[in-house]
């Protein structure tokens, strides 16, 4: 079975078929704008490691792959560039985007401050909705797959922040940054001393929660996501980006 990742729209993961890469070459529907699939397989192709940080991407060649002429190609590269997966370089063209430290470092940090005021505008769960949440990790604790892991805790972050109770602005802008932090995320996601830190985590935020401690919770939430920063941590400082 094989996963692929939102569109940047407010989607998140999903189990949704596939070759495990986002998408498979040759299955571009129509129902939708041409450069919004690609980008979408594309962008499950960057995340889960088929293209390496600082490999070229060359229009022609992608076209190739995905059946379909250049022009979506570039426009699907430009919108990866400005979700921070792309690096465009003039008169060079397109690449993978590095993966460093401090990119990481900040990702995490920018999620773990703008989760923090979400919970606190979404207010206490139900208790339907905290009996959940301890359903979902307890799934993630028994999933070896990195990728469905990463499946299930944007399932346990989106129930515990319903966009119908955060709103539209804090939805997308979390959207967005987990888009580009999902190669961090699933870095971390592969390491089993973080995933067991990570289930602990949630456990206490959903203690705090159960307990009437909001403001305990969001703490908690953002002390989190910092937590999570460690697999940025151990990534080695990086040189700034050149193409060879």
């Amino acid at each position: 079975m094989g996963y692929t990742l939102g569109n940047g729209n407010g989607n998140g993961t999903g189990r949704n078929g596939g070759d495990g890469n986002g998408g498979l070459p040759g299955v571009l529907l129509h129902k939708t704008p041409l450069r919004e699939q690609i980008r979408s397989i594309l962008r499950g192709w960057l995340v889960y490691g088929r293209m390496a940080p600082g490999d070229g991407l060359n229009e022609r060649e992608l076209g190739d792959q995905l059946g379909s002429s250049r022009t979506p190609v570039r426009e699907a590269l430009l919108l990866l560039a400005v979700e921070g997966l792309v690096a465009v370089h003039p008169h060079e063209g397109y690449f993978v985007a590095p993966v460093t430290r401090e990119e990481g470092e900040d990702l995490f940090g920018l999620l773990g401050h703008v989760e923090r005021r979400a919970l606190v505008r979404a207010g206490l769960p139900s208790e339907v909705e905290l009996d959940r949440l301890e359903e979902i990790d307890r799934e993630r604790r028994d999933a070896g797959d990195p990728v469905y892991r990463m499946e299930l805790d944007r399932e346990w972050h989106d129930l515990l922040l319903p966009v119908e109770r955060i709103g539209e602005v804090y939805r997308g802008e979390i959207d967005r940054l987990k888009n580009r932090a999902a190669r961090y995320e699933l870095g971390s996601l592969e390491d089993e001393a973080d995933q067991e830190g990570a289930l602990e985590e949630h456990a206490a935020i959903v203690k705090a929660l159960r307990n009437g401690q909001l403001e305990k919770a969001a703490s908690l939430l953002e002390e989190h996501w910092l937590q999570g920063a460690a697999y940025a941590r151990r990534l080695p400082v990086q040189e700034p980006f050149r193409t060879a």
